[in-house]
Protein backbone atom coordinates (compact mmCIF):
# COMPACT_ATOMS: atom_id res chain seq x y z
CA UNK A 1 0.00 0.00 0.00
CA UNK A 2 2.56 2.45 0.90
CA UNK A 3 4.80 1.27 -1.95
CA UNK A 4 2.08 2.15 -4.40
CA UNK A 5 1.57 5.21 -2.83
CA UNK A 6 4.54 6.98 -3.80
CA UNK A 7 5.02 4.69 -6.86
CA UNK A 8 4.00 7.42 -9.69
CA UNK A 9 6.09 10.78 -8.03
CA UNK A 10 9.31 10.49 -10.10
CA UNK A 11 6.65 11.01 -13.32
CA UNK A 12 4.76 13.78 -11.60
CA UNK A 13 8.22 15.21 -10.78
CA UNK A 14 9.54 14.89 -14.10
CA UNK A 15 6.21 16.42 -15.64
CA UNK A 16 6.63 19.44 -13.18
CA UNK A 17 10.11 20.02 -13.96
CA UNK A 18 9.24 19.26 -17.81
CA UNK A 19 6.58 22.04 -17.45
CA UNK A 20 7.99 24.22 -15.48
CA UNK A 21 11.10 24.18 -18.08
CA UNK A 22 8.72 24.96 -21.04
CA UNK A 23 6.96 27.58 -19.07
CA UNK A 24 10.73 29.32 -18.37
CA UNK A 25 12.12 29.13 -22.37
CA UNK A 26 8.17 30.81 -23.46
CA UNK A 27 9.94 33.70 -21.82
CA UNK A 28 11.50 36.67 -22.39
CA UNK A 29 13.83 39.17 -20.19
CA UNK A 30 15.75 42.30 -20.99
CA UNK A 31 18.62 42.11 -22.94
CA UNK A 32 17.68 38.62 -24.56
CA UNK A 33 18.36 38.01 -28.11
CA UNK A 34 16.39 35.94 -29.56
CA UNK A 35 17.29 33.67 -32.90
CA UNK A 36 16.64 30.32 -34.45
CA UNK A 37 18.74 28.87 -31.37
CA UNK A 38 16.20 29.83 -28.78
CA UNK A 39 13.01 30.60 -30.43
CA UNK A 40 11.38 28.60 -27.74
CA UNK A 41 11.51 31.87 -25.64
CA UNK A 42 9.10 33.85 -27.58
CA UNK A 43 6.84 30.95 -28.17
CA UNK A 44 2.77 31.35 -27.37
CA UNK A 45 4.50 35.62 -27.41
CA UNK A 46 4.10 36.18 -31.14
CA UNK A 47 2.10 35.58 -33.92
CA UNK A 48 2.62 31.85 -35.27
CA UNK A 49 3.69 33.55 -38.77
CA UNK A 50 6.50 36.07 -36.75
CA UNK A 51 6.98 32.96 -34.73
CA UNK A 52 7.70 30.95 -37.84
CA UNK A 53 9.95 33.59 -39.12
CA UNK A 54 12.05 33.65 -36.17
CA UNK A 55 12.95 29.46 -36.26
CA UNK A 56 13.64 29.81 -39.83
CA UNK A 57 16.38 32.43 -38.70
CA UNK A 58 15.01 35.37 -40.98
CA UNK A 59 14.21 37.73 -37.90
CA UNK A 60 16.16 38.21 -34.68
CA UNK A 61 15.03 40.16 -31.88
CA UNK A 62 16.24 41.92 -29.44
CA UNK A 63 14.58 41.92 -26.30
CA UNK A 64 14.24 45.67 -24.64
CA UNK A 65 12.37 48.06 -22.62
CA UNK A 66 11.21 51.95 -23.54
CA UNK A 67 12.40 54.82 -21.92
CA UNK A 68 9.16 56.48 -21.58
CA UNK A 69 5.60 55.32 -20.81
CA UNK A 70 2.92 54.88 -24.08
CA UNK A 71 0.19 54.83 -21.68
CA UNK A 72 0.93 58.11 -20.52
CA UNK A 73 0.74 59.90 -24.32
CA UNK A 74 -2.50 61.54 -24.75
CA UNK A 75 -3.78 64.42 -27.03
CA UNK A 76 -5.18 66.85 -24.85
CA UNK A 77 -8.83 66.21 -26.46
CA UNK A 78 -8.46 62.30 -25.44
CA UNK A 79 -8.29 63.23 -22.09
CA UNK A 80 -11.25 65.20 -22.09
CA UNK A 81 -12.58 62.31 -23.46
CA UNK A 82 -13.14 59.86 -21.09
CA UNK A 83 -14.99 61.96 -19.13
CA UNK A 84 -17.10 63.44 -21.20
CA UNK A 85 -17.64 61.28 -23.76
CA UNK A 86 -19.41 58.31 -21.61
CA UNK A 87 -22.50 57.63 -22.51
CA UNK A 88 -22.42 59.80 -25.00
CA UNK A 89 -22.56 57.45 -28.12
CA UNK A 90 -23.63 54.28 -28.86
CA UNK A 91 -23.40 51.63 -31.67
CA UNK A 92 -26.35 50.92 -34.83
CA UNK A 93 -25.98 48.52 -37.01
CA UNK A 94 -22.18 48.93 -36.50
CA UNK A 95 -22.00 52.49 -36.37
CA UNK A 96 -21.84 55.60 -34.05
CA UNK A 97 -24.94 57.21 -32.95
CA UNK A 98 -25.59 59.66 -30.84
CA UNK A 99 -27.19 57.57 -27.70
CA UNK A 100 -30.23 60.35 -26.94
CA UNK A 101 -31.28 60.98 -30.76
CA UNK A 102 -29.91 58.04 -32.62
CA UNK A 103 -28.67 60.63 -35.15
CA UNK A 104 -25.31 59.79 -37.03
CA UNK A 105 -22.82 63.01 -35.06
CA UNK A 106 -21.77 65.59 -36.87
CA UNK A 107 -18.97 65.79 -34.84
CA UNK A 108 -16.94 63.39 -32.46
CA UNK A 109 -13.62 64.85 -30.47
CA UNK A 110 -11.67 62.51 -28.78
CA UNK A 111 -12.62 58.60 -28.15
CA UNK A 112 -16.24 57.88 -28.83
CA UNK A 113 -16.20 55.16 -26.35
CA UNK A 114 -14.33 55.71 -22.98
CA UNK A 115 -15.30 52.60 -21.60
CA UNK A 116 -14.85 49.52 -23.42
CA UNK A 117 -15.88 45.80 -21.88
CA UNK A 118 -13.98 43.33 -23.86
CA UNK A 119 -16.95 40.51 -23.03
CA UNK A 120 -19.16 42.72 -24.74
CA UNK A 121 -19.82 41.82 -28.74
CA UNK A 122 -19.81 45.09 -30.05
CA UNK A 123 -16.43 45.22 -27.87
CA UNK A 124 -14.18 45.11 -31.26
CA UNK A 125 -16.61 47.74 -32.98
CA UNK A 126 -16.06 50.10 -30.16
CA UNK A 127 -12.23 49.42 -30.15
CA UNK A 128 -11.43 50.22 -33.80
CA UNK A 129 -13.80 53.55 -33.89
CA UNK A 130 -11.41 54.30 -30.47
CA UNK A 131 -8.38 53.74 -32.36
CA UNK A 132 -9.55 55.96 -35.53
CA UNK A 133 -10.62 58.80 -33.73
CA UNK A 134 -7.45 58.68 -31.70
CA UNK A 135 -5.25 58.68 -35.40
CA UNK A 136 -7.17 61.69 -36.18
CA UNK A 137 -6.72 63.95 -33.06
CA UNK A 138 -3.42 64.80 -35.24
CA UNK A 139 -5.40 66.73 -37.26
CA UNK A 140 -4.32 66.97 -41.20
CA UNK A 141 -1.63 65.45 -42.02
CA UNK A 142 1.25 64.68 -44.83
CA UNK A 143 3.35 61.13 -44.50
CA UNK A 144 5.62 60.83 -47.42
CA UNK A 145 6.74 56.99 -47.63
CA UNK A 146 9.00 54.70 -49.98
CA UNK A 147 7.74 51.52 -50.70
CA UNK A 148 10.53 49.25 -51.41
CA UNK A 149 9.69 46.03 -53.07
CA UNK A 150 12.21 43.04 -51.66
CA UNK A 151 12.79 39.38 -52.55
CA UNK A 152 14.85 36.76 -51.28
CA UNK A 153 17.86 38.01 -53.32
CA UNK A 154 17.39 41.18 -52.03
CA UNK A 155 16.25 44.63 -53.26
CA UNK A 156 14.62 45.01 -56.35
CA UNK A 157 12.94 48.52 -56.75
CA UNK A 158 11.21 51.14 -54.72
CA UNK A 159 8.30 53.98 -55.60
CA UNK A 160 7.91 57.56 -53.75
CA UNK A 161 4.05 57.72 -52.56
CA UNK A 162 2.41 60.18 -50.14
CA UNK A 163 -0.49 59.77 -48.03
CA UNK A 164 -2.65 62.79 -47.35
CA UNK A 165 -5.71 62.93 -44.67
CA UNK A 166 -7.83 65.39 -44.19
CA UNK A 167 -10.30 64.03 -40.88
CA UNK A 168 -13.43 65.86 -40.33
CA UNK A 169 -13.79 64.44 -36.48
CA UNK A 170 -11.81 63.49 -33.79
CA UNK A 171 -9.68 67.17 -32.88
CA UNK A 172 -11.26 70.25 -31.06
CA UNK A 173 -9.67 71.73 -34.49
CA UNK A 174 -12.53 69.51 -36.45
CA UNK A 175 -15.26 71.33 -34.81
CA UNK A 176 -14.68 74.01 -37.10
CA UNK A 177 -15.79 72.85 -39.86
CA UNK A 178 -18.94 72.85 -41.44
CA UNK A 179 -19.71 68.55 -41.44
CA UNK A 180 -23.83 68.87 -41.79
CA UNK A 181 -22.62 65.81 -44.94
CA UNK A 182 -21.29 63.76 -41.78
CA UNK A 183 -18.17 62.74 -43.10
CA UNK A 184 -15.70 60.93 -41.14
CA UNK A 185 -12.62 61.80 -43.63
CA UNK A 186 -11.04 63.08 -46.54
CA UNK A 187 -8.07 61.22 -47.93
CA UNK A 188 -5.35 61.58 -51.05
CA UNK A 189 -3.05 58.56 -52.01
CA UNK A 190 -0.19 59.75 -54.44
CA UNK A 191 2.09 58.24 -56.30
CA UNK A 192 5.07 60.82 -57.06
CA UNK A 193 8.11 58.32 -58.68
CA UNK A 194 9.31 56.85 -60.96
CA UNK A 195 8.30 58.76 -64.01
CA UNK A 196 6.31 56.37 -65.36
CA UNK A 197 3.63 55.91 -62.76
CA UNK A 198 4.00 59.07 -61.03
CA UNK A 199 0.61 61.22 -60.74
CA UNK A 200 -1.40 57.55 -59.89
CA UNK A 201 -3.50 58.99 -57.63
CA UNK A 202 -6.56 57.75 -55.22
CA UNK A 203 -9.00 60.33 -53.82
CA UNK A 204 -11.49 58.97 -51.11
CA UNK A 205 -14.52 60.34 -49.04
CA UNK A 206 -15.68 58.19 -46.45
CA UNK A 207 -19.08 59.01 -44.20
CA UNK A 208 -19.94 58.60 -41.24
CA UNK A 209 -23.45 56.87 -41.79
CA UNK A 210 -23.81 53.71 -43.56
CA UNK A 211 -22.67 55.40 -46.86
CA UNK A 212 -20.30 53.59 -49.02
CA UNK A 213 -16.74 55.20 -49.95
CA UNK A 214 -16.48 57.13 -52.62
CA UNK A 215 -13.29 56.42 -54.15
CA UNK A 216 -12.00 58.44 -56.98
CA UNK A 217 -8.81 57.11 -59.40
CA UNK A 218 -6.40 59.21 -61.88
CA UNK A 219 -3.72 56.69 -63.99
CA UNK A 220 -1.45 59.17 -65.87
CA UNK A 221 -1.63 56.52 -68.69
CA UNK A 222 -5.41 57.32 -69.53
CA UNK A 223 -5.53 60.96 -68.06
CA UNK A 224 -8.95 60.35 -66.83
CA UNK A 225 -10.46 60.29 -63.18
CA UNK A 226 -12.79 57.03 -62.73
CA UNK A 227 -14.83 55.95 -60.17
CA UNK A 228 -13.49 53.13 -58.02
CA UNK A 229 -15.67 50.30 -56.38
CA UNK A 230 -15.10 50.15 -52.52
CA UNK A 231 -13.83 46.71 -53.05
CA UNK A 232 -10.86 48.26 -55.28
CA UNK A 233 -9.33 49.16 -51.79
CA UNK A 234 -8.25 45.11 -51.52
CA UNK A 235 -6.22 45.38 -54.53
CA UNK A 236 -2.93 45.40 -54.63
CA UNK A 237 -1.34 48.82 -54.65
CA UNK A 238 0.87 49.40 -57.53
CA UNK A 239 1.83 45.98 -57.35
CA UNK A 240 3.10 45.87 -53.85
CA UNK A 241 2.47 43.05 -51.19
CA UNK A 242 -0.49 45.18 -49.56
CA UNK A 243 -3.61 46.91 -50.54
CA UNK A 244 -4.77 50.65 -49.81
CA UNK A 245 -7.22 49.08 -46.70
CA UNK A 246 -3.68 48.02 -45.14
CA UNK A 247 -2.68 51.43 -44.30
CA UNK A 248 -2.81 51.53 -40.04
CA UNK A 249 -3.45 48.03 -40.25
CA UNK A 250 -6.81 48.02 -41.39
CA UNK A 251 -7.84 51.56 -43.53
CA UNK A 252 -11.32 50.31 -44.59
CA UNK A 253 -14.51 51.74 -43.53
CA UNK A 254 -15.08 49.33 -39.83
CA UNK A 255 -19.08 48.69 -40.55
CA UNK A 256 -18.26 47.10 -43.84
CA UNK A 257 -16.52 43.82 -41.93
CA UNK A 258 -17.87 41.32 -39.29
CA UNK A 259 -15.85 42.12 -36.03
CA UNK A 260 -15.56 38.60 -33.93
CA UNK A 261 -14.93 38.53 -29.73
CA UNK A 262 -11.88 40.26 -28.83
CA UNK A 263 -8.89 38.46 -27.95
CA UNK A 264 -6.37 39.85 -24.74
CA UNK A 265 -2.90 38.23 -24.82
CA UNK A 266 1.01 39.29 -24.19
CA UNK A 267 2.77 39.48 -27.24
CA UNK A 268 6.61 40.46 -27.88
CA UNK A 269 6.16 44.27 -30.51
CA UNK A 270 8.46 45.92 -31.98
CA UNK A 271 9.12 49.70 -31.58
CA UNK A 272 11.43 52.05 -33.50
CA UNK A 273 13.42 53.28 -30.60
CA UNK A 274 13.58 53.07 -26.63
CA UNK A 275 13.93 56.75 -26.43
CA UNK A 276 11.26 59.65 -28.06
CA UNK A 277 12.22 60.96 -30.94
CA UNK A 278 12.25 65.07 -31.94
CA UNK A 279 9.19 66.65 -33.20
CA UNK A 280 10.44 70.28 -34.90
CA UNK A 281 7.64 73.75 -35.40
CA UNK A 282 7.76 74.45 -39.25
CA UNK A 283 7.38 78.01 -40.34
CA UNK A 284 3.30 77.61 -40.48
CA UNK A 285 2.78 76.18 -37.13
CA UNK A 286 2.60 72.65 -38.37
CA UNK A 287 4.76 69.85 -36.74
CA UNK A 288 7.19 67.45 -38.10
CA UNK A 289 9.49 64.59 -38.04
CA UNK A 290 13.37 65.47 -38.00
CA UNK A 291 15.96 63.93 -40.06
CA UNK A 292 17.32 63.04 -36.70
CA UNK A 293 14.65 60.51 -36.25
CA UNK A 294 16.45 56.96 -36.04
CA UNK A 295 16.99 55.02 -39.48
CA UNK A 296 15.64 51.93 -39.37
CA UNK A 297 18.71 49.05 -41.30
CA UNK A 298 16.86 46.21 -43.19
CA UNK A 299 18.36 42.63 -43.78
CA UNK A 300 19.42 43.89 -47.67
CA UNK A 301 21.37 46.35 -46.29
CA UNK A 302 23.51 45.18 -43.48
CA UNK A 303 26.89 43.24 -44.62
CA UNK A 304 26.88 39.91 -43.27
CA UNK A 305 22.79 39.48 -42.35
CA UNK A 306 22.13 35.82 -42.81
CA UNK A 307 18.46 36.47 -42.25
CA UNK A 308 15.30 37.66 -44.60
CA UNK A 309 16.71 40.43 -46.79
CA UNK A 310 13.49 42.32 -45.54
CA UNK A 311 13.48 41.98 -41.83
CA UNK A 312 14.57 44.98 -40.03
CA UNK A 313 17.55 44.82 -37.85
CA UNK A 314 17.81 47.59 -35.11
CA UNK A 315 14.68 47.60 -33.79
CA UNK A 316 14.10 47.25 -29.84
CA UNK A 317 11.24 44.10 -29.42
CA UNK A 318 8.93 44.72 -26.75
CA UNK A 319 6.85 42.98 -24.25
CA UNK A 320 3.14 44.35 -24.46
CA UNK A 321 -0.75 43.32 -23.52
CA UNK A 322 -2.33 43.08 -26.56
CA UNK A 323 -6.03 42.53 -27.65
CA UNK A 324 -6.55 40.01 -30.97
CA UNK A 325 -9.12 41.55 -33.41
CA UNK A 326 -10.64 39.19 -35.72
CA UNK A 327 -12.85 40.51 -38.79
CA UNK A 328 -14.02 39.40 -42.19
CA UNK A 329 -15.50 41.78 -45.03
CA UNK A 330 -18.82 41.67 -45.26
CA UNK A 331 -18.03 42.41 -49.58
CA UNK A 332 -18.09 38.45 -51.30
CA UNK A 333 -15.48 40.72 -54.17
CA UNK A 334 -12.99 41.43 -51.45
CA UNK A 335 -9.74 39.80 -52.04
CA UNK A 336 -8.85 39.15 -48.02
CA UNK A 337 -10.93 36.67 -46.10
CA UNK A 338 -10.56 36.65 -42.00
CA UNK A 339 -7.76 38.70 -40.71
CA UNK A 340 -6.64 39.65 -37.82
CA UNK A 341 -5.32 43.25 -35.62
CA UNK A 342 -2.90 42.42 -33.00
CA UNK A 343 -3.19 46.34 -31.33
CA UNK A 344 -2.08 47.53 -28.16
CA UNK A 345 -4.20 47.05 -25.15
CA UNK A 346 -3.73 50.09 -23.42
CA UNK A 347 -2.75 52.68 -26.28
CA UNK A 348 -5.64 52.05 -29.13
CA UNK A 349 -3.57 53.65 -32.00
CA UNK A 350 -1.19 51.11 -32.05
CA UNK A 351 -1.01 48.38 -34.07
CA UNK A 352 1.47 46.23 -34.04
CA UNK A 353 1.06 42.91 -36.48
CA UNK A 354 -1.75 42.26 -39.05
CA UNK A 355 -2.42 38.93 -40.21
CA UNK A 356 -4.29 37.88 -43.09
CA UNK A 357 -5.80 34.64 -44.97
CA UNK A 358 -7.45 34.39 -48.07
CA UNK A 359 -10.90 33.97 -48.85
CA UNK A 360 -10.44 29.93 -48.80
CA UNK A 361 -9.03 30.39 -45.36
CA UNK A 362 -5.60 29.43 -46.18
CA UNK A 363 -3.16 31.50 -44.25
CA UNK A 364 -1.47 34.22 -46.60
CA UNK A 365 0.44 36.72 -45.45
CA UNK A 366 1.69 39.18 -42.19
CA UNK A 367 1.90 42.98 -41.76
CA UNK A 368 4.45 44.38 -39.38
CA UNK A 369 3.65 47.94 -38.26
CA UNK A 370 7.30 47.80 -36.96
CA UNK A 371 9.01 51.52 -36.08
CA UNK A 372 6.09 52.86 -33.49
CA UNK A 373 7.40 55.63 -31.76
CA UNK A 374 6.74 58.62 -29.43
CA UNK A 375 7.39 62.04 -30.90
CA UNK A 376 7.69 64.83 -29.08
CA UNK A 377 8.21 68.50 -29.57
CA UNK A 378 11.23 69.99 -27.54
CA UNK A 379 9.32 71.59 -24.43
CA UNK A 380 7.32 68.02 -24.46
CA UNK A 381 4.32 69.65 -24.65
CA UNK A 382 3.07 68.33 -27.98
CA UNK A 383 3.48 64.27 -27.58
CA UNK A 384 1.74 61.64 -29.54
CA UNK A 385 2.22 57.94 -31.19
CA UNK A 386 3.12 57.20 -35.00
CA UNK A 387 4.33 54.27 -36.90
CA UNK A 388 7.44 54.14 -38.51
CA UNK A 389 7.52 51.64 -41.66
CA UNK A 390 5.16 48.65 -42.34
CA UNK A 391 6.70 45.18 -43.62
CA UNK A 392 4.20 43.58 -45.93
CA UNK A 393 5.57 39.90 -46.19
CA UNK A 394 3.88 37.34 -48.65
CA UNK A 395 4.68 34.17 -47.24
CA UNK A 396 2.93 32.07 -50.03
CA UNK A 397 5.51 34.03 -52.48
CA UNK A 398 8.30 34.41 -50.30
CA UNK A 399 8.15 38.24 -50.86
CA UNK A 400 8.05 41.57 -49.41
CA UNK A 401 7.30 45.22 -49.22
CA UNK A 402 8.87 47.71 -47.26
CA UNK A 403 6.87 50.79 -46.66
CA UNK A 404 9.17 53.28 -45.54
CA UNK A 405 7.65 56.20 -43.48
CA UNK A 406 9.46 57.51 -40.86
CA UNK A 407 13.06 58.21 -41.67
CA UNK A 408 15.58 60.95 -42.04
CA UNK A 409 14.66 61.62 -45.64
CA UNK A 410 10.86 61.52 -45.13
CA UNK A 411 9.45 64.23 -42.94
CA UNK A 412 5.74 63.41 -41.84
CA UNK A 413 3.83 67.07 -40.85
CA UNK A 414 1.22 66.65 -38.37
CA UNK A 415 -1.51 69.29 -37.34
CA UNK A 416 -1.01 70.33 -41.08
CA UNK A 417 -2.40 73.42 -43.13
CA UNK A 418 -4.52 72.21 -45.79
CA UNK A 419 -7.28 73.72 -48.19
CA UNK A 420 -10.19 71.55 -47.77
CA UNK A 421 -11.19 72.08 -51.30
CA UNK A 422 -8.33 70.14 -52.70
CA UNK A 423 -10.23 67.42 -51.76
CA UNK A 424 -13.01 67.69 -53.87
CA UNK A 425 -13.82 65.83 -57.26
CA UNK A 426 -12.31 69.60 -58.91
CA UNK A 427 -9.89 70.17 -56.20
CA UNK A 428 -8.83 66.09 -57.43
CA UNK A 429 -8.84 66.66 -60.87
CA UNK A 430 -6.24 69.97 -60.76
CA UNK A 431 -3.92 68.04 -58.25
CA UNK A 432 -3.68 65.21 -61.44
CA UNK A 433 -2.57 67.76 -63.72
Amino acid sequence: MQAGRFRHVPVLVLTLFVLCTLEADADVSVGDVVDKTNWRKVEGLLPDSVLNWVKKGDFILTISKLNYDPNDIWQEAVRRSLEINKGKYRLENGLIVEATTGNTPEHIVGLPFPEVDLNDPTAALMLMYNRMCYAYTLGNNYFPMTAIWVGRSGYEREVQAAFISYPMIGSDESTLEDNSDRVEKFSIVQVLAPYDIAGTNILTWRYLDDRQDLSYGFVPAIRRVRRMSPANRSDAFIGTDMCVDDGYGYDGKISAVEWAPVKRVTAVVPFLDENPQALAQTKRGEWASTGAIKDVVYGYQKEGWQGAPWAPTNLPWVKRDVLILEFKPKDPYYNYGTQQLWIDAEVPYLVFYKIIHDRAGSYWKTILLGGLTELESPDKKVRFLQGGFYAAVDDRYDHATILRGLSPESIAVYFAKMDRNMFSLAGFQKLCK
